[in-house]
């Protein structure tokens, strides 16, 4: 008889044993295998789910500040980024807000809020969208759903008003920094319609609000700007490997088409003091930008000077003062300058300090009006009273003393006005009783003579001190320079000037230093997907008991099939079967019982794992945050499956087939397995 029929009929005549044996192997492998495809499916299935939201979106270009819309549409024009396969940008405005449906008053937080116009659609491909008109809103499904809210329902979106002024800064706003529009639903948008669209790579329900681009920037006053850049290819790359590379391309291409006014800077022609003047809309000039346009200056042979103003509460000099009072730090060669063209103490006053008590006081130089009103001489010692902002979240007045080392009168320098920056609420204001700063102002300490001083003079400076002596005062983590002066030393134009100095600047910076971020989109979401919870290890472990008695069994199940068949060992030994043939016949049948019992474990795995997935739909949505989880069978799952399911059913088999070895053949045709030689094989 041939082995192979000898197997069969084995098979086929111990079939309940066998059919145990089939059903562990069976059970093992349908929770093994049904694990890892568990963990295929999340991982899948967020990955889908994220590149539905980001839609045709390859990289993302933001800033910290608004900048011009008509980047975007340079950044399409480089030809060394068409040549790189990025053919698509897209501007928008993106803003965290809230929404209160009218009606129901139901409110939704946690709404990023898009300013958009048709070209959104045309980037996603989605041209049967129509773009949101000037007082409508489209809502994303869950958003729509949380607030109750229909077509047609009228909803107040409330959103952030931007300020190139940080918060932070004293002349930042720290109320009415938001503003509410009321807009009319126009649609809810289906996620297959884009409503979902996100760049953040999460998988929790969207709320998403899109209105009108041009309408959202008119009410936070960022007209014809937006914060952020959507940039796309027309081939796709999916691969982690290349997502430096395509990110640096865009990169590159920034640092190609960035403006000076994209960065919130300015270069102003100064025709009366035949100098320039960079300044920031920040009101603050950042470290990084003062160092670029300080080392510019040095290569077209211009002199810098600092200048660093600050609104003083007070001046006072032996009891009396000058209330609401802008003070202007100047480098100190200027600061040596403006002392020599008054009465002063030395012609180096910043080399000398005052003495009173033991007490050093850093120089001012007051200009005439501010003497004359404080009835102040040289060498007499100056308090100034300031606010500055806490990081508390408080203001708190401080008081900084100086020795008058010089009185000027108000020409020249003492009479530039454009020594300080624009203030909103402050710069405007037609007289001091219109201000409207961000800060406390008691309107009451004002006279008639400091509004007299306003009319004729406006933001002129008062008082001057070094500009070390204001940077230690008023210096902040956004900057300690108000402006730039630069000064030529030759008779060329300054618009001349002015135009060469940009182009050296700019080649000087890097956007990406001074708040412009490109981010890979795409790939850092897909990323991001894969998760740092592996579900079908989780699975796996949790699953570990049931395997491992799944397994035993099939091994129990077996031995008993073995143990039947002792006189059926016996007599193939006693008729000269050598004992490694013996188990290599029952390792055989194993093995065909291991693979029957697999391939019917990788059908049980399918299953195994869709339960799963419902559950983790809806008793364990918690688990995900979300319920757009589908069943994604891997074949590569489902192969590890089968073959550690075969793998361990045969050294199951092996280990109960390997006692036979020590049983004589005497022993096993009385039905004994008892063993009382050792036989050879």
């Amino acid at each position: 008889m041939k082995t192979t029929t000898l197997i069969r009929r084995n098979l086929s005549y111990y079939w309940r044993t066998n059919a145990a044996v089939v059903a562990g192997v069976c059970v093992a492998v349908a929770v093994l295998a049904g694990a890892l495809v568990v963990g295929d499916s999340v991982r899948a299935s967020l990955r889908d789910l994220f590149l539905r939201r980001l839609g045709r979106t390859d990289e993302v270009v933001t800033s910290s500040n608004f900048f011009r819309e008509r980047l975007a549409e340079e950044l399409r024009a480089n030809e060394n980024l068409r040549s790189a396969g990025f053919d698509a940008t897209c501007p928008l405005v993106v803003l965290d807000g809230a929404i209160t449906h009218e009606e129901s008053k139901r409110r939704g937080a946690g709404v990023s809020v898009y300013g958009v116009d048709a070209r959104f659609w045309e980037f996603h491909g989605a041209q049967e969208v129509a773009a949101p008109g000037e007082r409508e809103v489209l809502l994303s499904q869950s958003l729509a759903d949380e607030l109750g809210a229909r077509a047609g329902d009228s909803v107040l979106l409330r959103v952030g008003k931007p300020s190139a002024i940080p918060i932070e800064s004293l002349h930042g706003r720290k109320e009415d920094v938001g503003r509410t529009i009321r807009l009319t639903v126009r649609e809810v948008l289906p996620a297959s319609r884009l409503g979902e669209f996100s760049l953040r790579a999460a998988q929790g329900e969207v709320r998403a609000a899109f209105v009108a681009l041009s309408r959202l920037q008119k009410d936070t006053g960022q007209e014809g700007k937006a914060n952020t850049i959507l940039v796309a290819g027309t081939r796709t790359d999916d691969d982690p490997a290349h997502a430096a590379p395509r990110r640096e391309m865009v990169e590159r291409a920034l640092k190609e088409t960035f403006a000076l006014e994209d960065l919130g800077a300015r270069a102003r022609v100064l025709d009366e003091q035949k100098a320039l003047s960079l300044e920031s809309d920040g009101a603050l000039v950042s470290d990084e930008l003062a160092n670029a346009a300080g080392a510019t200056a040095d290569n077209v042979s211009l002199r810098t000077v600092g200048v660093f103003s600050y609104l003083a509460n007070a001046i006072r000099v032996n009891g009396r003062e000058v209330p609401y009072s802008l003070v202007a730090a100047i480098g100190d060669d200027e600061f040596n300058r403006l002392a020599r063209t008054g009465a002063s103490v030395t012609d180096n006053v910043k080399a000398v300090e005052g003495e009173r008590d033991g007490e050093k006081f850093p120089p001012i130089i007051l200009n005439e009006w501010a003497a004359r009103d404080l009835g102040a001489g040289l060498e007499d010692v100056v308090e100034l009273d300031y606010y500055l902002w806490q990081e508390e979240g408080r203001l708190a007045t401080e008081t900084a003393r100086f020795r008058i080392s010089a009185i000027v009168p108000i020409t020249g320098l003492a009479a530039d006005r454009n020594l300080t920056p624009e203030y909103p609420g402050i710069s405007g204001a037609e007289s001091l009783s219109d201000w409207d700063p961000p800060f406390p102002v008691d309107l009451s300490r004002v006279r008639k003579k400091d509004e007299d001083y306003w009319h004729e003079y406006r933001t002129t400076p008062k008082a001057f001190i070094p500009l070390e002596a204001g940077q230690r005062l008023w210096q902040t983590r956004f900057g300690k320079l108000t402006s730039l002066r630069f000064y030529q030393q030759t008779d060329s134009a300054l618009n001349d000037t002015r135009a060469e100095f940009e182009k050296n600047l700019r080649a000087q910076i890097d956007p990406l230093r001074v708040g412009f971020t490109v981010a890979s989109a795409r790939a850092e979401g897909l990323r991001a997907s894969q998760g740092a919870t592996d579900f079908g290890e989780y699975f796996l472990y949790f699953s570990f008991f049931i395997v491992a008695s799944a397994l035993l069994l099939a091994s129990l199940f077996f031995k008993l099939g073995v143990e039947q068949r002792v006189r059926e060992i016996g007599l193939l030994r006693a008729v000269g079967f050598p004992a490694a043939r013996v188990r290599a016949i029952f390792l055989w049948e194993g093995a065909a019982l291991a693979a029957t019992g697999s391939l019917l474990g990788a059908f049980g795995a399918l299953a195994y794992a869709a339960l799963m997935m419902w559950g983790l739909r809806t008793f364990w949505v918690g688990a995900m945050g979300t319920r757009e989880l589908a069943l994604h069978a891997s074949t590569v799952s489902l192969a590890i499956g089968f073959a550690g399911g075969v793998c361990a059913a045969l050294l199951c088999i092996w280990w109960t087939l390997r006692t036979l070895a020590r049983v004589p053949a005497r022993s096993l045709l009385a039905g004994s397995l008892d063993s009382v030689a050792t036989m050879r094989t």
